[in-house]
């Protein structure tokens, strides 16, 4: 479609106040260069910056609870929100904590992994006790175990982002750091426990 557009209409596009997407943006752009529109190398600048703050914009868009997550290739490479908030459900609030105070520490804010860290811990046992209370004195929660820990972790979760919240930058750029080994360890550790707990 945008190539059946006349090359007043494709400049358009390229305009600063520009409200197209980036990749309209940056079609229009090679295809005004492949039909011989000449730019100086400050119009290339400028356009190639305007696509790129609306690429910047499109991702963050899309990774909502990720804000601050770019592709820039020389940002610092952090676990993400969404990451952590993952591990937090579905492995355990303390295993959460752990991806959140590494990110901690690589920024170099140890008062931000210690707390992240006891929170956790806190957190971990007095879930452990909550849900024994419950299962000891008010009934049989063995079918419904499952759903109370991810309704509790999901509380601990929330702890955790509130410590990101008040302690990280708010400005801070990062790319997105790679989970794959973290969640094979993880799996693994919960099945030692498993195995070793119903094998007494």
């Amino acid at each position: 479609m945008i190539k059946k557009l006349s090359d007043n209409e494709l400049e358009k596009y390229i305009k600063s106040d520009s409200r197209s997407v980036a990749d309209a943006v940056q079609y229009a752009y090679e295809i005004l260069k492949e039909r011989g529109r000449n730019f100086t190398h400050v119009e290339s600048e400028v356009i190639e910056a305007l696509i790129n703050k609306k690429r910047e914009a499109e991702f963050a868009e899309e990774n909502s609870l990720d804000e601050g997550v770019t592709t820039d290739e020389n940002a610092i490479e952090l676990y993400k929100n969404s990451a952590i908030l993952f591990f937090s459900l579905f492995f355990g609030v303390i295993f959460g904590a752990i991806l959140q105070a590494l990110n901690f520490v690589k920024i170099k804010d140890i008062k931000g992994a210690i707390i992240s860290l006891l929170f956790a811990i806190g957190f971990t046992v007095l879930q452990i006790f909550i849900i024994g209370y419950i299962d000891g004195n008010y009934m049989d929660i063995t079918d419904s175990t499952f759903y109370i820990r991810l309704l509790l972790s999901g509380v601990g979760a929330v702890g955790l982002s509130l410590i990101r919240q008040l302690m990280f930058p708010k400005d801070l750029k990062y790319r997105a750091k790679s989970t794959v080994a973290e969640v094979v360890i993880s799996a693994l550790i919960l099945a030692a426990i498993f195995i070793i707990y119903t094998t007494g």
